[in-house]
Order: structure tokens, then sequence, then C-alpha cells
């Protein structure tokens, strides 16, 4: 038979993900001889020699069989009639550039390895740092590419010569695992007190102190957690003074067994909290449920997670209740990954911290269910650096900086997107040094330079700052992209529709006007973006100060409808909360009276915060999207009310939804009810605009984007009118439809409208 030199190139997930093995073994079992290897640029290399039959064997068994946490988006082959030579299948060292490739995303610890840290005659017992090529830490220990443990962390650990063996094995399953170690050779956990000393028995000793309601910082795969009990409420609230966190809800850990106990986990959801990533998933409380109040104030939901570590199933098995585990980090800063600066913050009574240097931080990813599809709150952890797939390929390399809070940044390459990481709120230095950093080592692991950079339009932004600077190195063109444009290009960038409506809605964006925009109806069609459509222009006395104290809002709304006294009685009578009592409230009327400092906006946050004071639900925003969260927890429990809904030329009229909701208040109609009819009949009269536009332009798909679309009354309630309206109804699924998605847009945008 015929022998031929195949030269096969792979692209997609195929880098720590046990992908070389699995080539190895293929080959050696229909006996083709030649070598794999890791391309320089994150794709893998493959020459076998052979009949034409028996590689497309190979080429068959790639496809069907591969490793289950490996992805192939292309397989390119080269054909030469002259035969190598080779005499045996070797892996051989990494190098030169071939295809695009994906470094590969953090994988939760596998069943197997599990059960080599539970038994006590394996001698991975108790260890914490257990992987294999099935599982441990990738993204966030990688320095550069290719993926070689000479490029990650764990190049500080020289594996002793058991896992040496287990290494070179072909049959082993941590044959050629970058992550492989022991408690001979491999990283260890230590436990100091605020003082730095040190205990003995680090783990367990630590499982001691968490139930005896100390806090303490513990170190990951990708940052640092906080955790304390769950049941110990005088912890919690400990928690709460020391980082200045009086309400934000705290994500837990709990195994499958202890959720049981305060949710109801549906099939999809369990499907979720077991997968390979290992999110955080918002859950429905249950009402009878023990578990503390404070963990989650005012909602009817819970952040929980799954052990996804080797160190977090030995915790476990010593441990009877849930942990809170929310990200160790001073307000406003990034996550702790040093263990020095985590042990100088003080937050913490005692460290439990390993010497394995985190070399990218990657908090964990939130994922809660919308309209029964799960939308991505963060995508960090366990998705990032992975790409999103899109129909349209871009000829030029774009890297877009999000926002300015909940920021993400997104190089846009062919037809894929890569996001960073979760970066937060860009008000600190070091938010912004973080964004940067994230953003160069995206650059660097897709071997890219940008040929343009995309922003948001507000001036005054430290991203857009950022961008002008990048641009400035680079010498590329800077994209301004208005900030719910950016929106409706995201979510065009992942349904891949060419014209789409869109409902963005959100707290904040720099409109075209100069206003602050954020209840909009955006139209594209034939590459041209229009507002067809808002929410009525709405004054918000003190600027700024209205989104933290919607009281203020709800002057701001009324004050075309009622007298100064009226709004006064309104305040008292309806427990509107001032900082500063009644002459707070006389100076907002001021204020409105005489037109200072009373800046407009078309929000559909300030809306439903105002709604959120009205019923008392919420009074001082403390930390972002508070007040309507904490209404739509209400409205789920909520039955229908007639609410008013008056459209005049593509403006909705919110001064009527919130007077009326008053008026049932003032009526004594349930609070819950009254939270549920005021959301959907914001989404009504939005979905109603939006229906409108879509058929005098001929659209047939209608989207929702921004932070509101997060707000399960109103994504059904939208959803719902434009169905029944005979359109498509699309929701973000791959990225989150908040700011953390809209790097995506600016770059979408940037590539094939700006």
């Amino acid at each position: 038979m015929r022998q031929h030199l195949s030269i096969i190139r792979i692209s997609g997930v195929v880098q720590g993900v046990g992908f070389r093995p699995f080539v190895y073994r293929i080959a050696k079992k229909i006996g083709l001889p030649g070598w794999v290897r890791n391309l320089g640029d994150a794709g893998v290399e493959v020459q076998l020699e052979g009949s034409k039959k028996e590689i497309s064997e190979f080429i068959d068994i790639l496809k069907k069989e591969k490793p289950v946490n490996s992805r192939i988006d292309d397989i390119k082959i080269e054909w030469k009639d002259s035969p190598a030579g080779f005499d045996d299948f070797k892996i051989i060292k990494s190098g030169g550039k071939g295809i695009e490739g994906i470094t590969p995303a953090d994988i939760a610890l596998c069943d197997n390895c599990a059960d080599e840290i539970l038994n006590s005659k394996n001698r991975r017992h108790s260890y914490p740092f257990t992987t294999c090529t099935d599982c441990g830490p990738r993204f966030t220990t990688i320095r550069g590419i290719p993926y070689d443990r000479q490029n990650t962390a764990f190049d500080e650990f020289p594996p002793c010569k058991e896992c040496g063996r287990e290494y070179s094995s072909p049959e082993d399953r941590r044959f050629h695992a970058q992550t492989i170690a022991c408690g001979k050779c491999g990283p260890e956990y230590f436990l100091v007190d605020d003082k730095g000393k040190r205990t003995p028995d680090p783990i367990e000793t630590s499982i001691k102190l968490l139930k005896k309601g100390k806090i303490l910082i513990i170190k990951g795969i990708g940052g640092m957690h906080l955790a304390c009990s769950t049941s110990n409420d005088a912890a919690i609230e400990e928690l709460r003074k020391r980082l200045n966190r009086p309400q934000r809800p705290f994500a837990i850990m709990a195994t499958l067994t202890m959720l049981e106990e305060f949710t109801r986990i549906s099939a999809k959801e369990k499907e979720l909290l077991l997968s390979k990533e290992r999110p955080i998933l918002v859950l429905k409380k249950r009402k009878e449920s023990s578990l503390s109040q404070n963990l989650a104030p005012g909602l009817d939901t819970i952040g929980v997670m799954l052990p996804y570590t080797g160190l977090h199933e030995i915790l476990f098995q010593g441990l009877e209740e849930p942990l809170v585990m929310t990200s160790a980090n001073l307000p406003g800063e990034p996550m702790f990954i040093d263990n020095k600066e985590a042990a100088e913050s003080k937050i913490a009574d005692y460290h439990l911290l390993h010497n394995l240097g985190i070399e990218n931080r990657c908090d964990d990813s939130v994922i809660k269910i919308v309209n029964n599809i799960g939308a991505f709150i963060r995508r960090s952890r366990g998705f990032v650096p992975l790409s999103i797939s899109m129909k349209r390929e871009s000829k030029e390399k774009i890297l877009s900086l999000g926002a300015q809070e909940n920021v993400t940044a997104c190089l846009l390459k062919g037809n894929r997107a890569f996001l960073t990481q979760f970066i937060g709120d860009t008000d600190s230095p070091n938010t912004v040094e973080f964004l940067e950093n994230s953003a160069r080592h995206l650059l660097e692991i897709t071997t890219s330079k940008p040929d343009r950079i995309a922003c948001d339009m507000h001036p005054k932004f430290h991203t857009t700052k950022l961008a002008e600077t990048l641009a400035g190195e680079f010498n590329v063109p800077l994209v301004r992209v208005q900030h719910h444009y950016a929106h409706l290009a995201s979510l065009m960038a992942e349904s891949g529709a060419d014209s789409m409506v869109g409902i963005c809605c959100d707290g904040a964006g720099y409109g075209e006007d100069g206003n602050t925009w954020g209840g909009e109806i955006i139209s594209c069609r034939n590459g041209e973006f229009t507002r067809p459509g808002h929410l009525k222009e709405q004054r918000m006395p003190g600027g700024d100060l209205a989104a933290y104290y919607p009281a203020r809002m709800v002057l701001g709304i009324l004050s075309e409808t009622y007298s100064n006294n009226e709004l006064k009685n309104i305040a008292i009578k309806n427990n509107l909360n001032f900082k500063h009592g009644e002459k707070e409230i006389d100076v907002v009327l001021q204020q409105l009276e005489k037109d200072v400092n009373v800046p407009v906006t078309t929000s559909t946050g300030r809306v439903l915060d105002s709604v959120a004071a009205i019923l008392g639900l919420c009074h001082y925003r403390s930390y972002d999207g508070e007040p309507a969260m904490k209404l739509d927890s209400m409205g789920n429990g909520g039955q229908q009310l007639d609410f008013p809904i008056s459209i005049k030329d593509g403006v909705l009229d919110t001064t009527k939804i919130l007077a009326y909701a008053l008026s049932l208040k003032e009526d004594g109609k349930a609070v819950e009810d009254i939270a549920f009819s005021a959301e959907a009949a914001i989404a009504e009269g939005l979905a109603k605009i939006a229906a409108k536009e879509a058929k005098k332009k001929g659209i047939e798909f209608i989207g929702i984007s921004g932070g509101v679309a997060y707000n399960d009354v109103i994504v059904k309630r939208a959803s719902e009118i434009v169905k029944n309206s005979g359109f498509r109804f699309i929701q973000h699924q791959e990225i989150p439809p908040g700011d953390g998605g809209i790097s995506l847009g600016q770059a979408y945008f940037s590539a094939f409208y700006g």
C-alpha cells in the first residue's frame, strides 16, 4: 500500500486538555509513525506516515473521540508523496508557527482526581493540587505560549521521579499533564494568622477555625476568596463591616447535598453547577430555608457554586454547612493574588495560602437563568480565554476596552472574539492597570497586533483614556462607539443577525446628545444604527446623587405632575428616605424648581430604582443594581395589575407608570403585585415600540441587551410581546448582557459599522 506523508494542523482548544497524548494513543493504535507537537501560537501539528486510508481513519477517530475538554475548530491537511522515514510515533518539543489556536481555560477537578484525594491509600491522598490532563488550572498559570510546563507557574516545581514516570507514560491519564504535581514535588499550603505566624496542619486547622466563626482568606487557582461560616450571623456581619458591603449579596460554596436544604434545583441548573467550568449559579432560595437572610438581604436568590479544586474537596470533607466564598479584595480594587498583599490587608483573621504563583487573576464566573436561558453576569474562570465564534469575519484585528463598570476587553480576530476575564469597575488605578495588563496578555497569547482600538463615547471614562494611549502606542485609529449601539452590536455579533431592533436598557450610557441614556430602542438595518424610541427623559436632582438615593429620583420623575407641597407630602407619607430628612427634601424641591444641577436621563435603572423606593424596598444603592434587584425579587411573586402604557412618538411615559404605582401603594395593593406590574408595564411599552420599528423596517429579530436584561420579569414580558407580534426574540447566551459584554459590541461595531 502506497505510503504518504500527511501534515495535519489542528486549531481550537487543543492545548492543556490532553490532546497530544490522545493523538499519540490513536497513532500508536493504528500503527502510524510520526510526531505531534504544540505550535507556537497554540495550535497542534501532527505529521504522519501511512496510507490515505489509515490517515483518514486517524482523522475520523480524532473528530469522534477527542478529549472531553477539547474543541476542534478546524483541521487542515497537507499531503506529500515522499515518505519521511519515521520509525515510531513521538511527542516532540513545541515550537514553530502554525494556525490559529486557543489557550485553554481552567477546568474544575475531575472525578478521578477527586477519588484519589479521598483515597487514603493513594499517594495523592489529601493533596490539594492534584490534577491531570482532564482538570486543573490552565489560563491562570500561563506566562506565555505554547502551553508547556516551562511557560507556566508550575515551572518552579520540577516533578519527582514518580510524577516524571506518570508524565512520560502514554497509558497514564497524566501523560504530558503540564500541572502534574504531588506532595513530594508540588506546591504546598500553609496557614498564617494576622501577625504572619504559621500554624501546623494548615487545612485541618482552617476547618476548625471556620467552624468557630473566624474569617479566612483562602488562596485558590485564580485569586483569593474570603470565607466564613454561613450559619454564623456574627461572622457574616463582621465580614460585611470589614469589606464595607452592608447589603451586597455574598456567594456561597456548598455540596449538592447541602444545596437541597435551601434551594430547588432544576435539571438545567444542576447541569450548569456540575459543568467543568463550575460557575456561580444564581438560584432561587426556598422560603422555608434556614439559610441566613444576611447572605443576600432583600433578595429571593443566592449565588452558589460547587467545590471545584482539590482544596475545596478536602475542606468540605470536614464541614457540615456551606461557606461564604466571596472574592477577596479591598473595595474597588482587584482581587488579591499576592500573599503579602493579602496579609497586609487585615481583612481576615487567618490566611490559608500556597506558594504557587497566580499568573492571571481570574474571578469566578456567574450565571443567572433569565427567561429559561443562562445569562452570564460574569464570564471569567472556566470560560476565558476561550473564543466566541461569529458568522462575519473581520479583516482587521480590533481591540476594545469596554465602558467603566464590570469591564472586560475584547480582541476581534477573523471570525472569533476573545474576551478577557472579568476586570471590574475601573475607578481605581490598580483596576485600570489590571485591564491594560489583561488586554496586553490577550494580544500576546493570540499573537496579535491591533489594527484599531475601540472604546466608549464617554470622554471621561478611564477606559477611554487608556484606549487613546494604546491607539497612540500602536499608531492605529481610535473608534468611539455609543454605549447602547455597542449593546445592540454585541447581540448581533453573538446571534449572527445582520439587522436587529434592540431593547437596550441599563443604568446609564453616554448618549449622542450628551445626556445620559438607558432606556433605548436601537435599530440597525443595512448597516445604519438609529434610535427610534426610548423612555421619557426624567429629571435627576443632584445628578449622580439621584443614582444612589432613589428618593431624589422619585421627586424628579413626579415633579411635572405634582406641586412642591404635594411632593413633600408624598415623600413624608411614603417614608421616602432622605439622608438629611425634611431639610434635604426642601433642597431637592428647590433644585427642581430652579433647575439647578438637574440633568435628564432616559435610564430604565433609575425608573426601577424609583419604584423600589416608593415600595420601601431600597432607599440607598450600596452596590450596583441593588434597588432594581430587590424590586425584581419582590416582583417574582406578584400578579398582574393593569398599568397605564402611554407611548407617543416612540417615547414611553414612565411618569404615568410611577405615579400609578404610587397610587396603588397608597390604596393598599400588595407590594409584590405592584412591583411585578410596574416592571411588566415598562417591558410591554418598550417591546411595543421595538415591534413597531421592526415592522416598519422589515426586520425579523428583536433582542434585549444591557443590565436590565437580568430582570426575569422584564425579559419574559418583553419576550411574550415580541413573539406575539410575530418577531423572533433574541437573548444573550455566550456573553454578559450587561457591560461585561459591551467590549464585544464595540469591536464588532468598529469592524463592520464604524
